[in-house]
């Protein structure tokens, strides 16, 4: 995984790249109801860098991850995306919660208690 520092962004600007996924998941598959993405979005407007960024930014919800990235574009300036996926808490969900899989897993809450807005595709 690379770091979120301010100097490889300004390498990344000056190739012309806009965006590099650094960590996790490109985009959200599978089914919505069965698992929950999580977004950090690091670039020259944070006010964090480093192991910083990773412990303090905000997790965003994928539409929130949408419309950053695309601000972000539109005005030229690259990032770098940080991603990870949760298991939703919820009975319909297939998977055995008490198994010894899910034991120290972290959960998103259930489809229908998540008040996040449903982005393309969608996930919440």
């Amino acid at each position: 995984m690379r770091q979120p520092t301010y100097e490889y962004l300004r390498r990344l600007s000056q190739e012309g790249t806009s965006i590099v996924f650094a960590s996790g998941p490109l985009a959200p598959s599978g089914k919505p109801r069965h698992f929950k993405y999580f977004w950090q979005v690091f670039s020259m407007e944070s006010p964090l860098e480093g192991g910083e960024f990773l412990l303090n930014a905000p997790a965003l919800c994928t539409a929130q991850f949408e419309a950053e990235v695309a601000r972000l574009h539109a005005l030229h300036m690259p990032c770098m995306v940080y991603s990870w996926r949760r298991p939703r808490k919820d009975p319909a969900n297939p998977f055995d919660l008490n198994s010894e899989k899910w034991k120290n897993a972290g959960f998103a809450p259930a489809w229908d208690d998540d008040a996040d807005p449903i982005a393309d595709g969608g996930h919440k």
